[in-house]
């Protein structure tokens, strides 16, 4: 074992010292072989490059080099991407026709398991401030099934939308209760804050929704641009509403997603557009997502807490699964979705990435004035396997799922494609 550690380090050291175009190659080369490899063994791409990234990082062999900021940016860009896609499928005229649906689903996702969080946390001692704040991390989720729903061409489905749409609304919710919890725990309450909060938000969504769709429709449609000029613009475009999301504590994928909507009409219209930055997407930047999910992740100190801490991974696995597994089937029994349909949306809001970990370390690393965390050790390991567990789990249940709906319908979803709908690579 002792050899093993230095001869790791040694290959991390060398790898670390490689030209940066030889690192990139390395790059390339894993988001080609590894959902290559996962189609032969049936198992879904996403899941084998989060993996990889475990294998090859910290919490494995520790292979990848801790420095590593070509492929920190590229995972930015992705984890983006990620929800400007699933904002720009969303069909704007449907989503209106199923407003009801998508406003149940949206409160049930939420709701449902924020209770169940709040309720199983306070039941193991944590106080009401703690509990509210547990509950709210494990209420938002992550769209990490949404790239194999592309893929299949299911991206328009009712109920796929409705379950997009419910993202928005459980991360903006979630990060609200963060805000208060975490002004509650390191200076106390301040209702002025909160409704300052709300306006921002309120503010935000008007600007992004309206504002943005309007600039859109200049320069996709009414432009004479060459593609590369469309392109540029675009990824301003989701660019600049991340980092108004986050001057107003709010995180970059909502901006994201909401930008995805804003545009989705006038790409409609700009099928080339839209078939270029899904392309670029989901070839470069949305694999280096994946990889650097496993390559962060403390997967042994999170897999030790199913035995020191079992009660809290327990209670959190069960709230969360719990929770959004009733929110998804009451919703479709409101709508009449088939089972398979509702099974798909609860496979869908299981995964969380991105605002689930960025949450939770903020939570952790706020002190109260006597220098207590709000959320202890067991707490943020509990949250790292719930990240393991769902991001290797739901994405096979999303797929399998999806591919029962479309055995239903005769093995085509030819009703349900989306134009200019770009696969991941094979396997993903």
């Amino acid at each position: 074992m002792h050899d093993w550690h230095h001869y790791s380090v040694a290959v991390r050291e060398w790898l670390g010292a490689l030209p940066l175009l030889i690192r990139f190659l390395v790059a390339l080369s894993l988001f080609t072989l590894v959902p290559t490899l996962c189609q032969r063994v049936r198992l879904p791409g996403v899941v084998g490059l989060i993996l990889a990234g475990v294998l090859l990082g910290g919490s494995g062999l520790r292979l990848w080099p801790d420095q590593a900021p070509v492929m920190d940016l590229f995972a930015e860009v992705g984890k983006l991407l990620v929800l400007f896609y699933a904002g720009m499928h969303v069909d704007v005229e449907q989503f209106k026709a199923s407003k009801s649906k998508a406003a149940v689903f949206g409160l049930l996702t939420l709701l449902l398991p924020l209770g169940a969080g709040v309720y199983a946390a306070h039941a193991l001692g944590y106080g009401i401030n703690a509990a509210v704040l547990i509950g709210s991390l494990i209420a938002s989720h992550t769209l990490l099934g949404f790239p194999i729903v592309q893929r299949l061409g299911l991206a328009g489905r009712e109920s796929v939308m409705v379950a997009t749409a419910a993202t928005v609304f459980t991360d903006v919710i979630s990060l609200l209760i963060l805000a208060v919890c975490v002004s509650i725990h390191t200076t106390g309450f301040d209702p002025t804050a909160l409704v300052v909060q709300v306006v921002q938000v309120g503010c935000y969504a008007v600007i992004v929704l309206v504002l943005i769709d309007k600039l859109a429709q200049r320069l996709f449609v009414h432009s004479s641009d060459s593609l590369d000029g469309g392109l540029l613009r675009l990824l301003l475009i989701v660019t600049i509403a991340s980092l108004l999301a986050e001057r107003i504590h709010l995180e970059p994928i909502v901006g994201a997603f909401l930008s995805g909507i804003a545009v989705s009409r006038a790409l409609k219209l700009n099928e080339q557009v839209r078939q270029h930055i899904e392309s670029l997407g989901t070839t470069l930047f949305l694999p280096a997502f994946f990889l650097m999910i496993g390559l962060k992740m403390d997967a042994r100190s999170a897999l030790r807490s199913v035995v020191t801490d079992w009660q809290v991974v327990l209670a959190m696995v069960g709230a969360l699964v719990g929770g959004k597994f009733v929110a998804a089937w009451l919703t479709g029994m409101f709508a009449r979705y088939p089972a398979v349909e509702r099974l798909n949306m609860w496979s869908l809001t299981l995964p969380q990435v991105a605002s689930t970990i960025a949450a939770t370390l903020v939570a952790y690393q706020s002190l109260s004035p006597q220098g207590e965390r709000l959320i202890d050790e067991p707490i943020l390991n509990s949250v790292f396997l719930l990240v393991l567990l769902t991001c290797t789990l739901a994405p096979i249940f999303t797929e399998r799922f999806c591919k029962r709906m479309l055995a239903a319908e005769g093995g085509s979803g030819a009703t349900t494609v989306q134009a200019g709908s770009t696969p991941l690579p094979p396997g993903a």
